[in-house]
């Protein structure tokens, strides 16, 4: 979908994809494929960023460092009606992994939508196999809440466990504190 939602913190800037945007995050994420083989769908497709751009239930964001292009993220699976959505298709430059960026993006993301959308409910997901993304999502606070097994066909045709986890409007003010120490 497309939107005009821009959100700030220092340096990082998480602003609309365009199409424009598309020949530059197939590049970088082709760049670091081997990175990024967990992903459900290949970030380096055009038709990765196309979909996004259509969904009804998707708002697609670039992800910059400075002026330098740095991945992607979206908000996803948004259900106004019971006010939930889902963090998640992210994807970093290995560049950027380990410097607290992902980390900065999750913060403005979960407060924008607590605080401006009034959701309930944010989910993230991420393959059982990619340990990483489960320690990030942890990192933030997020509470683990189980697994759907065979939940999904990967690239290479087998199937995929989700890890699901979720951050609850309740827990929001500790999770929020959290992240501003660790800043």
């Amino acid at each position: 979908m497309r939107h005009d939602v821009t959100l700030q913190g220092g340096n990082l800037t998480l602003r609309p994809l365009t199409e424009g945007d598309i020949p530059a995050l197939c590049a970088l994420a082709e760049s670091c494929a081997d990175e990024l083989r967990l992903m459900g769908s290949p970030p380096s497709s055009p038709a990765y960023y196309a979909a996004a751009l259509e969904a009804e239930d998707a708002l697609p964001f670039v992800v910059e460092v400075g002026s330098e292009l740095a991945g992607s993220t979206r908000y996803g699976d948004i259900r106004a009606a019971h006010a939930g959505l889902e963090i998640g298709w992210t994807w970093l430059h290995p560049r950027w992994h380990g410097t607290g960026v992902n980390r900065r993006m999750k913060r403005l993301l979960l407060a924008h939508a607590f605080e401006q959308m009034g959701m309930e409910r944010v989910q993230l997901k991420t393959d059982i196999r990619n340990v990483r993304s489960q320690r990030a999502i942890e990192g933030l606070g997020a509470v683990r809440e189980g697994v759907l097994r065979s939940h999904l066909r990967r690239p290479d045709g087998t199937m995929r466990d989700t890890v699901m986890y979720s951050v609850v409007r309740a827990e929001w003010p500790d999770v929020r504190a959290r992240l501003a120490e660790m800043a």
